[in-house]
């Protein structure tokens, strides 16, 4: 035990939790009610806001299985954030109109725009879709405590603290814990990821030496060995397209941004911290994207350990091996402390929302008496700790991160994300079609990875072998076909007035 406390990259991410809890306990202190809890008292500035989405956003999704598509694909890996990148752009669009919305969750829209089943409908999918991202997260960080204690602590018991402190971190201040800690995360995450990737492109002889290699592996093609990152036996185009079209659909949707958003201060301020979180993004993904392909390099060149032979699972593992094999003790000490930064701001954020959708859309509407705050903060932090149980139990499900992100993004964007946005952009959405398009979105998915046996697709298309397009094109279609064959929504269900503070000042 003696040898494991005096590992110094443990030291550094052990002291980094203890710092979080630090701040939970110090937030906890400023909650008040609920509106503290779930969305921050509606008081966040732009430079607050665009920290916490950008940490939020980058998790081990882009940490792990992005730096792994990297490793196999090298620039064509960023084929699966360019959606994200997209949906960003739109979403700078509509951030005012979002935020003079006034809610605090998802459904809260739904309810409001649609009535109790979608309300209801869209509570349940992102349960399941989130909490899939959150046990991810602890798959991630258990890990990367194996990796850096070189097995002293196994990945299950990593799994196990990572989850504690998430866990623990998100129960005690809810939002107010999280997002101020997310604006040192964001920024630790930048200067770890750019610091790691000018080291590296140094050891490896410079980016000339970078691409002769991807070169003669082939990873400079267009859609690189996106083929390989599929079972189906769909085209490279297809497979790319398959992940970066589920990325854009969950970001546009992404409860995350719009609980975010609807903390900011201002409608001003909700924009822009979108317009400067797309720069933040594209930059970090892009870094990370890289640090991969320079990993692979370095691996040729015997600096590192050659984790392809291992599997794909195996390179999602590059920056932890480059911060444990090849970095300075300083640069690892820093790389390992922004990985776990990654995967706890973004395993605590993907956990507080499905506790306050339980709290406010379920809770809340079947409580025979009106709940006081206290009381709706309360159950709030038992959800937490309940839905963080279940996320632990998912932990195993699926061979690779990027498997498990894959599913969980195409349910939560195939299923909300259409009549989402319609609720912003489209008058005559009604709740027929909302309620289909999410039944359409959700049924063609699980259809698609685990009802319809891969034979029975021999012959079919290329672009309905993956699940994105069938699943994304059928809640589209059910959406419009519900909505007009049903009668028109009253003017008071998509009229929206505005909420005092949204106005910039």
């Amino acid at each position: 035990m003696s040898q494991i406390l005096a590992n110094p990259y443990l030291a550094a991410i052990l002291a980094y939790l203890s710092v979080l809890v630090l701040v939970g306990l110090m937030k906890a202190r400023d909650i008040k009610g609920s509106d503290d809890f779930m969305v921050a008292g509606r008081r966040l500035p732009w430079t607050v806001l665009v920290g916490t989405l950008l940490a939020t956003w980058i998790g081990s999704g882009s940490l792990f299985a992005g730096a792994g598509l990297g490793y196999r694909n090298g620039p064509s890996a960023l084929w699966s954030g360019v959606g994200a990148w997209a949906a960003i752009v739109l979403v700078a669009f509509i951030a005012k109109r979002i935020r003079a919305f006034g809610q605090v969750t998802i459904p809260d829209i739904f309810q409001a725009r649609y009535g109790n089943t979608a309300a209801g409908l869209a509570t349940l999918t992102t349960v399941i879709a989130y909490l899939t991202i959150v046990s991810y997260q602890f798959k991630g960080g258990g890990r990367v405590l194996e990796i850096v204690t070189d097995g002293a602590i196994n990945a299950s018991t990593g799994v196990v603290i990572t989850a504690a402190f998430a866990i623990l971190y998100t129960v005690l201040a809810g939002m107010l814990s999280v997002v101020y800690t997310d604006v040192v995360n964001g920024a630790l995450m930048i200067v770890g990821c750019v610091a790691t990737l000018a080291y590296m492109l140094w050891r490896v002889g410079g980016l000339e030496e970078v691409l002769a290699t991807a070169e003669a592996a082939g990873k400079l093609e267009l859609f690189g060995h996106w083929a390989s990152e599929s079972s189906t036996g769909a085209s490279a185009p297809v497979v790319a397209l398959s992940i970066g079209v589920p990325t854009m659909l969950l970001l546009l949707g992404d409860a995350n941004m719009y609980q975010r958003i609807f903390s900011a201060r201002t409608g001003g301020a909700a924009k822009k911290a979108v317009i400067a979180w797309v720069v933040g993004v594209i930059l970090l993904e892009s870094c990370i994207s890289f640090i991969g392909l320079v990993g692979a390099t370095a691996a040729e060149q015997g600096l590192i350990s050659d984790l392809g032979a291992r599997g794909a699972s195996a390179t999602e593992f590059i920056i932890p091996t480059i911060a444990t094999e090849l970095a300075p003790m300083a640069l690892g000490l820093l790389l390992v402390s922004t990985m776990m930064a990654v995967i706890v701001s973004t395993a605590d954020s993907f956990l507080l929302i499905p506790a306050t959708n339980l709290a406010r859309n379920v809770y809340q509407r079947v409580s025979t008496r009106e709940p006081t705050e206290r009381r709706v903060v309360l159950i709030s932090r038992a959800l937490v700790l309940a839905l963080g149980g279940v996320a632990y139990l998912l932990v195993d499900k699926f061979p690779t991160i990027l498997a498990a992100a894959y599913t969980a993004y195409l349910i939560y964007g195939a299923s909300i994300t259409p009549a989402l946005l319609a609720a912003f952009l489209w008058r005559r959405a009604t709740a027929a079609g909302a309620v289909a398009s999410i039944a359409a979105g959700a049924v063609t998915t699980l259809a698609w990875k685990f009802w319809i046996p891969a034979e029975a697709m021999s012959g079919w298309s290329p672009i309905l072998l993956e699940p994105t397009f069938p699943a994304t094109a059928l809640s589209v279609l059910a959406l419009c076909v519900g909505s007009l064959l049903s009668s028109p929504p009253q003017r008071s269900n998509w009229e929206t007035k505005e909420q005092p503070g949204t106005t910039e000042v």
